[in-house]
């Protein structure tokens, strides 16, 4: 991402936050490639403040027609059958974010997205997805890390008033201010097969209850053929069984994943618009650090949820299994 310096037309655009991560961080955010898939509202909030931010381009997919469903939490959809009929959500996105910032250069890819082979992951330094499946996950995730250069993986992922981010920027170095001077820091990711892969045994005992009630509905999803988010109430019986198979695989007590909790997710598939834009306000702060270089970022889960207000970061890594 090193190159060319900020034109004078993006120095006067981007004045005020020049002012607080410096031009250096601008310039690399200006020269960044995003890829995006999986435009739902905590995405479509993430996209606004990357864009707004000026990143140098950023290529959507999401060949999903309009449903009532995305029009009650993506902002970036006009309600208005007449504009929206016949485009693709990642279409009709394209077309809203352009006019947040023209400077930034916004594409659409069309297909699946874990069809792709590694060479179309090269073209980009940071790939954000969301409404994905468990194998699609691990899939796209370990294409990104078998490239020549390091490519920042997240999902992200909201249901109900919850919301969780993985995070894998590979091994990261990056500056940040302690005391009057700044220092260098490095941390190592594991992948998402691998972060998932920890015994839940050797976890914290005050870990997030929604990593593990997330891992379950994710697992049954998976199971049972279906796309992320496709359940509902009527599901619930056969997650608790699941549930219950699951902690006595890992020798571990019911109440470490709440019926409620469970209920909550399978049962409150749309999201909340607030909690979009708190989820996708913190996403978008995490790649311009990723980009940047500058800042502690989350390693490597974040969790929220609105009943309590508030977000919680875990390390789930494998170093934990020695502990």
């Amino acid at each position: 991402m090193d190159g060319e310096e900020l034109t004078e037309q993006e120095t006067a655009l981007y004045d005020r936050q020049i002012r607080v991560w410096g031009a250096d961080a601008q310039r690399r955010l200006s020269k960044a490639h995003i890829l995006v898939s999986g435009l739902k509202g905590t995405v479509a909030e993430f996209c606004k403040n990357i864009v707004l931010a000026g990143v140098g381009s950023l290529t959507l997919i999401d060949d999903r027609p309009v449903t009532e469903e995305s029009l009650s939490a993506n902002f970036l959809i006009a309600p208005d059958e007449n504009v929206f009929s016949g485009k693709s959500l990642a279409e009709l996105c394209c077309d809203s974010l352009k006019d947040f910032n023209p400077m930034v250069r916004v594409s659409v890819e069309k297909g699946d997205l874990s069809s792709f082979g590694g060479d179309f992951y090269n073209k980009f330094d940071v790939v954000v997805v969301s409404y994905c499946s468990l194998t699609a996950k691990k899939s796209i995730n370990e294409k990104c890390r078998k490239l020549s250069k390091r490519v920042a993986f997240y999902t992200v992922d909201c249901r109900d008033s919850c919301g969780e981010i993985f995070v894998d920027l590979q091994n990261f170095t990056y500056s940040k201010k302690k005391l009057d001077e700044t220092v260098e820091c490095q941390l190592q990711y594991p992948s998402f097969e691998d972060a998932i892969a920890v015994p839940w045994k050797s976890l914290p005992k005050r870990m997030s209850k929604l990593y593990f009630a997330m891992r379950v509905v994710e697992m049954f999803e998976e199971a049972e053929g279906r796309n992320p988010g496709q359940t509902s109430i009527d599901d619930l019986p056969k997650v608790l069984k699941l549930r219950k198979e699951v902690l006595e695989k890992h020798s571990l007590n019911e109440s470490l994943i709440p019926a409620s909790l469970l209920e909550r997710l399978v049962a409150g598939t749309r999201e909340f618009p607030p909690v979009c834009a708190i989820i996708g306000g913190i996403l978008g702060q995490e790649v311009i650090k990723a980009i940047s270089g500058k800042g502690d970022p989350f390693k490597n889960f974040f969790f929220f949820d609105a009943t309590d207000g508030k977000g919680v970061m875990e390390d789930i890594s494998s170093d934990l299994i020695s502990n």
